[in-house]
């Protein structure tokens, strides 16, 4: 059978997507806070208790190993309640508070929403691409009161704009989040994921937005989208060969075969590589002639751009897979400004 011959490792895609659901009438923001009496309404109705813990994503359904609250407190805002508070710790309103030190009274729209969508009334309209997010994805009640909901009715500045709240440098708060972009995955994305925010709601994330062009894109993840995970879609033993299915990595021209002796692969004990191994194609399928020895192996696809390879991929830790340093097929990998 050919479960016992082969272990296959799917690209695990880990992104989480916090954002503000806006979807009742009122003059600046449909929502105006988060619940309405510490209930399950308004954005908990679906995002849950801020301060459950832990919070389970609704985008991947990974554990953040924390509540949103103590993240959001702790990590971004070094422990700052008046960035997103007023007076009092409860209601707390989603375009309104005390401000932070240097930050505008703006509290959750100065990260999930942009001052260039605002419309000139408090922070009115500046959760336009989140908005749309929930609108491209299936969750169009904003619409009711919210005509930038539709795509089609409103543009949002482009995926590359900063949010209100996001910083560089500033001393104050120096693990807010830095770029829309995420180019080295750290500088928008927090816990669990490895993705930032759909800023300007049409469903690309960060490098893989065309608005994020300019900056430099090494490849990413095969497989990380996870709309084609890698698979075995025909095998052969007579002949000794299996098709492989994947998804190309973004930004990738080519793609290597990476295998070892399934008994290894708590330590990703690669092989040294064949030449059929190496040069496997621009992405989508593959007939691989597999070794006859060991009779179990696990394998993963690695996509490059001739110069620099990806990423194989997170374990559970999760930590980046290491890269085979030692195969014929070796391409220096780098993980800088990674498409995806």
């Amino acid at each position: 059978m050919i479960e016992k011959r082969i272990q296959i490792r799917p690209i695990i895609h880990l992104s989480l997507l916090l954002v503000v659901l806006l979807t009742a009438c009122s003059l600046a923001l449909a929502y105006d806070q988060y619940s309405a009496a510490r209930d399950a309404t308004n954005c908990r109705a679906c995002h849950g208790d801020f301060r459950a813990s832990p919070y389970v994503s609704l985008k991947d359904g990974l554990s953040w190993g924390d509540d949103l609250h103590d993240v959001h407190r702790n990590i971004m805002l070094t422990s700052e309640c008046d960035t997103c508070h007023s007076s009092g710790r409860f209601p707390v309103f989603l375009g309104s508070s005390n401000g932070g030190f240097g930050l505008p009274a703006i509290s959750c729209v100065g990260c999930h929403g942009r001052a260039a969508d605002g419309t000139g009334t408090g922070a009115e309209g500046y959760g336009a691409g989140l908005r749309q997010h929930h609108y491209v994805t299936g969750t169009t009640g904003c619409i009711t009161c919210h005509a930038d909901s539709d795509p089609a009715a409103y543009t949002p500045v482009s995926e590359a704009i900063l949010p209100p709240y996001y910083r560089t440098g500033d001393p104050n708060y120096p693990d807010m989040p830095s770029d829309p972009c995420n180019p080295n995955l750290t500088e928008e994305h927090y816990r669990a994921s490895t993705l930032g925010l759909d800023n300007d709601g049409d469903n690309a994330y960060d490098m893989a937005d065309p608005d994020c062009s300019g900056v430099a894109a090494t490849p990413g993840e095969s497989s990380a989208l996870a709309l084609q995970p890698l698979i075995v879609t025909a095998f052969d033993p007579t002949g000794g060969t299996m098709s492989l299915s994947y998804e190309a990595g973004c930004s990738s021209t080519d793609h290597n075969l990476e295998w070892g002796a399934l008994g290894s692969v708590s330590t990703y004990g690669y092989n040294a590589q064949t030449a059929n191994e190496c040069g496997i194609g621009a992405g989508g399928t593959y007939v691989w002639s597999y070794p006859a020895t060991p009779g179990d192996i696990f394998f993963l696809i690695v996509g490059n751009d001739g110069s620099a390879e990806g990423s194989l991929g997170l374990n559970s830790t999760p930590a980046e897979r290491p890269e085979n340093t030692g195969g014929i097929c070796d391409i220096a990998q780098s993980l800088g400004d990674r498409c995806d």
